[in-house]
């Protein structure tokens, strides 16, 4: 049985894991060309802690942010499934639970401002 996400370690490890997963994908890995990706990953890392942990170390507007990129309908797809299969290789429980259905909100939300879709 795998253990469900109890700390900011497991928020790391699943960050890391999962960014592996969207960097070697060559159908959305061109949007993270640009980043100085280490400190883009303590960003995320943060922003999941403030979600699923109540840490409030995230302040940033996740929808200004990502203004800039010229996304498509498709990137959120290949990113809930990333996100998704990724979670299932290493957690499961309410928390894992609870950040699916997150991101799923979050996607459709940014899709939804950012291309009106």
């Amino acid at each position: 049985m795998k253990k469900d996400i109890e700390t900011i370690e497991d928020i790391s490890l699943f960050v890391n894991k999962f960014y592996d997963k969207l960097l070697a994908d060559n159908s959305i890995n061109h949007h993270f060309n640009s980043l100085e990706i280490k400190s883009h990953l303590q960003v995320i890392i943060d922003f999941w802690s403030t979600i699923l942990l109540g840490t409030q170390i995230y302040k940033n507007n996740t929808i200004q942010a990502h203004k800039h990129l010229e996304l498509k309908k498709e990137d959120f797809g290949i990113w809930i499934n990333h996100f998704n299969t990724t979670l299932d290789e290493y957690f499961e429980g309410d928390k894992a639970n609870e950040a699916k259905s997150r991101a799923k909100t979050i996607g459709l939300t940014m899709r939804y401002k950012l291309l009106g879709e």
